[in-house]
């Protein structure tokens, strides 16, 4: 059953976003300051009288994927699974005016950097936990699945820590911010490694330059992988030259050196001493060297060819 509702839900995300991507949700005001829009569908859906579904589903047909009937939808409203981690979720969200609050503060920061667009509509829902969609976006829609950030919950116990340690709530505003940084920071199409790195490395400049959240945060690893990436930034980059590795377009870099994971994959023994994402940080201090020397407007960084702004940097690890 549990399954069924786990792939209930990835579908039920795919059917919004492809219903949403048809519709104008533009703002006619971009003013930052003015109060973003949330519709609380997961509390609509909960707490609603089932017996009056069929108005939810009049109200929001684009959350009612039409291949799903009332009895598959009444199956989820009595799951005591889903029931309960809805009431979790709605014991930390039940205030949402503090988290808007603090959207609205960031999306401000990015319009002085990068000027004005559309607002966001932001709708919470209830996926089933299912951390690989925890925000599904079109145009200016935001779902975003409260059920993701629930923090120390025995829900998760059977989710990898360093994938769970990420699904609290200090993360809730920082990915949606970051979901909307990547509208302005495109992804290379050069597949070289180095400039993967410094694609990545722009996000967290630019996150650190824009928001109030500490670099670990941003990163998504702890304070001992900070300590352990600032320790051992010269023997990184020392193994990335001696090996090869800066214009090497290689997929498998992506897994062990970017890609989210317990620790990164030099192939020597005491790789499990090390933190995830060597990478992301080499690429973070790459564009902090460039933006030593020309202190760029961040609009103009974020837009560099990635291996210009490599060679441009003299980035070089201090030992």
């Amino acid at each position: 059953m549990f399954f069924f509702k786990h792939f209930l839900s990835i579908i039920f995300l795919v059917s919004i976003l492809t219903f949403c991507s048809c519709k104008n949700l533009k703002n006619e005001d971009n003013n930052s300051t003015k109060e973003i829009e949330v519709i609380r569908f997961e509390k609509l859906f909960f707490e609603y009288d089932f017996d009056s579904i069929k108005s939810l589903k009049k109200q929001f047909p684009y959350l009612f994927p039409k291949q799903f009937s009332i009895d598959d939808w009444m199956s989820i409203y009595n799951d005591t699974l889903r029931r309960d981690i809805f009431d979790k979720s709605d014991k930390i969200f039940k205030n949402f005016n503090p988290f808007k609050t603090e959207i609205s503060k960031n999306i401000k920061q990015i319009q002085a950097e990068f000027g004005s667009f559309d607002m966001p509509k932001i709708i919470t829902i209830n996926n089933g936990i299912d951390y690989n969609y925890n925000i599904v976006r079109s145009d200016s829609l935001f779902l975003v699945s409260t059920d993701c950030y629930l923090g120390k919950n025995i829900h998760y116990k059977s989710i990898p820590n360093y994938i769970s340690m990420k699904m609290n709530v200090d993360y809730f505003v920082k990915d949606i911010t970051e979901s909307l940084l990547l509208d302005f920071i495109k992804y290379p199409n050069d597949r070289r490694f180095i400039s993967k790195i410094i694609y990545y490395g722009k996000i967290i400049y630019s996150m650190d330059k824009i928001t109030d959240f500490d670099l670990e945060q941003i990163i998504g690893i702890n304070q001992e992988n900070i300590n352990w990436l600032t320790e051992n930034e010269y023997e990184m980059w020392e193994y990335f030259v001696k090996n090869n590795l800066i214009f090497s377009t290689d997929i498998s870099l992506d897994k062990r050196f970017i890609n989210d994971g317990p620790y990164s994959k030099f192939g020597l023994s005491i790789d499990f001493e090390s933190s995830p994402m060597v990478g992301k940080w080499i690429g973070y201090n790459i564009v902090k060297s460039y933006q030593k020397k020309y202190d760029l407007e961040l609009k103009n960084l974020v837009t560099m060819n990635e291996y210009d702004l490599y060679l441009k940097s003299n980035y070089s690890a201090r030992k």
